[in-house]
């Protein structure tokens, strides 16, 4: 298993400062959001010359990209198809090996199918630049129900980026989630979190309520030799303590684990 960190961790970096960070703390590679904003890069191309040249001395695990498809708008759905190419083809210059996409909202019956049928046509396009398509269990496809749902209308070369601790939020368990995607998963977010007021409060590892050693086990059991994200997601949350606080005890637990 390879230990990488997503950049939503330093929202007040550079991305040769965020690389920089990398390699300092020992981490294997980088989870690189890609998104409009431009931190740290934008879902267009050409990338430029600096950002692969900075990107080029480390792995990028796979493109954090923010295109969903459940929209009964078809033209909001090809524009994220549109987008969801830009990322493949970022994906391969920089050699990650895949993108992260969301369902999106709504997801009623109609909606899987809509998210289904964009994903298996992009999937086509995928396979053309080595890159897999992966699906986060993120808002509704957290649940357990859903991705039963979803699983009988994607292709197999779809896969996912198993977020336990979104599963945990959701209301269901590893235990409920892990069996179903297990043989699909080429990313795992880690975090961990208890629940004050209803609300998230991300913690150290170990802290919260996730349970890291058990979800680390199965990993191994099942011979899992993918990625394992450390998602610090202070892009999101700026109260949280800097990534140059969190990460070194993150890695550190988590290198003792596997």
């Amino acid at each position: 298993m390879k230990i990488v960190f997503t950049s939503l961790a330093y929202p007040e970096l550079n991305l040769r400062e965020v690389v920089e960070r990398v390699k300092m703390f020992g981490f294997d590679g980088l989870e690189l959001r890609v998104a409009d904003d431009g931190k740290h890069l934008k879902p267009e191309l050409p990338i430029s010359k600096e950002a692969i040249d900075v990107l080029s001395s480390i792995d990028v695990s796979d493109i954090a990209g923010y295109a969903k498809f459940s929209s009964p708008d078809e033209k909001e759905r090809i524009r994220n198809e549109k987008l969801l190419e830009n990322l493949i083809k970022i994906a391969n210059i920089l050699d990650a090996m895949g993108v992260r996409v969301y369902g999106g909202e709504p997801l009623d019956e109609l909606g899987i199918k809509r998210i289904a049928n964009s994903l298996n046509k992009m999937a086509k396009f995928a396979e053309e630049y080595s890159v897999k398509i992966l699906i986060e269990t993120h808002d509704s496809l957290a649940r357990k129900s859903n991705l039963a749902k979803l699983l009988k209308e994607i292709d197999k070369e779809i896969g996912f980026v198993y977020d336990p601790a979104n599963v945990i939020f959701a209301g269901d368990s590893h235990e409920d989630v892990y069996p179903l995607i297990s043989n699909r998963i080429f990313q795992v977010h880690v975090k961990d979190f208890i629940v004050i007021n209803g609300k998230r409060v991300f913690t150290e590892p170990g802290k919260g309520i996730v349970p890291l050693e058990r979800i680390v086990k199965d990993l191994k059991l099942a011979g899992y030799n993918y990625y394992i994200s450390v998602e610090w997601e202070r892009m999101w949350h700026p109260e949280l303590e800097s990534g140059d606080v969190i990460l070194p005890k993150y890695i550190s637990y988590l290198r003792k684990l596997i």
